[in-house]
């Protein structure tokens, strides 16, 4: 139904003031569509007097179609703009008879053929499903549709946004930036925030990888890319070290299971006879690693030599295992959750390195 929404598209034509009468943004990803209405609030009036006075927010559990459609047709004070957010339009107040239902819904068709000029009205919800958008009012939503799903290139998304902050993120920052925050943009968002104000007045725009350690906590010698190197050389005890030490800093167990899980899985992946006959470019794709995150790629080549399958096979097992543990699906017997993580970490370093 609606386009795949690119947030630079959008951000582009809302700079540039070319507003559409009304945006329906819908999706898991909520960082942009909150990015979005925030644009919107910016660019749509004169001041911040005027936003205060002619910006509307509904609550769609608080209110109906018709109530929508009144504050859109609604004059602004002192300014001619008039900007009306309903947030969780998926939840908005329906009438409980078929001939109210369809009253309603014919109010909002005749008000998407007709908008008030002066008015931006935006929709937003969470994820739909196929069967939902087909249904109305999202039908009738098609045209004005935006669907925000979660980034598959979320290193991509850091690089862009860094560079949107006016600055460069070296391979190296990047990759453990991306370890801190995943895959969640409003995460990677927010750190860069942090490292801009931390690298404020520098002359060369450059974000390095100390920056990122300094900035986001992560310390040079109990990282998980440390606890890779180790695991990489088979060092059972070093590896354990690290691990324990990482809980003690963090205290986040799964974090490490989710990063040695991607690491096991992207091995696993480069040693199948169809990666190794992709170009460098094409597998790098193929294990997850976009912008630059592919520059690693020759690193995991290296580490591939260090693993037989049979044994990535049995991390992979043993991980899936640490996991289920975690989250309660398997017993441990252990006095304290400190003490169920330490021990689970432990026997997870001694399956993986086995």
């Amino acid at each position: 139904m609606a386009k795949k929404a690119l947030f630079s598209d959008l951000e582009t034509a809302i700079k540039k003031k070319k507003f559409q009468p009304v945006y329906f943004l819908y999706g898991k990803e909520d960082f942009f569509i909150d990015e979005i209405t925030l644009l919107l609030r910016r660019y749509v009036f004169n001041s911040e007097a005027d936003a205060e006075m002619n910006t509307v927010m509904l609550q769609g559990s608080e209110t109906s179609i018709g109530e929508v459609i009144s504050q859109a047709s609604a004059f602004g004070m002192f300014a001619a703009e008039r900007l009306v957010i309903v947030r969780g339009f998926e939840r908005i107040r329906k009438e409980r008879t078929k001939e109210k239902l369809k009253v309603q819904m014919e109010m909002l068709a005749a008000y998407l053929k007709n908008p008030a000029p002066a008015t931006v009205l935006v929709l937003t919800a969470a994820d739909l499903d196929k069967k939902e958008l087909a249904k109305e009012p999202y039908s009738l939503l098609a045209d004005v549709g935006y669907e925000f799903a979660p980034m598959k290139d979320a290193a991509g998304f850091a690089s862009d946004r860094a560079k949107s902050l006016g600055w460069n993120l070296l391979p190296g920052a990047l990759r453990i930036l991306m370890q801190h925050t995943g895959n969640a943009v409003r995460d990677i968002s927010g750190e860069l925030q942090k490292l801009s104000l931390y690298a404020e007045g520098r002359a060369e725009k450059v974000l390095t990888e100390t920056d990122v350690m300094e900035v986001v906590g992560v310390s040079r010698e109990y990282n998980v890319f440390e606890l890779e190197k180790a695991i990489v050389s088979r060092d059972l005890r070093q590896a354990s070290g690290i691990a324990l030490m990482m809980l003690e800093k963090d205290g986040e167990p799964l974090s490490i299971v989710n990063y040695l899980t991607v690491f096991f899985v992207r091995l696993w992946k480069l040693g199948t006879p169809e990666v190794k006959r992709m170009s460098d470019g094409d597998a790098a794709k193929e294990l997850g690693m976009f912008g630059g995150q592919a520059f690693f790629l020759g690193n995991y080549k290296s580490y591939l030599a260090a693993f037989a399958p049979e044994q990535i096979q049995t991390a992979l097992v043993a991980l899936h295992e640490t996991d289920l543990a975690l989250k309660g699906q398997r017993t441990i017997s252990a006095t304290s959750q400190d003490e169920r993580d330490k021990l689970l970490m432990l026997v997870l370093m001694r399956k993986v390195l086995s």
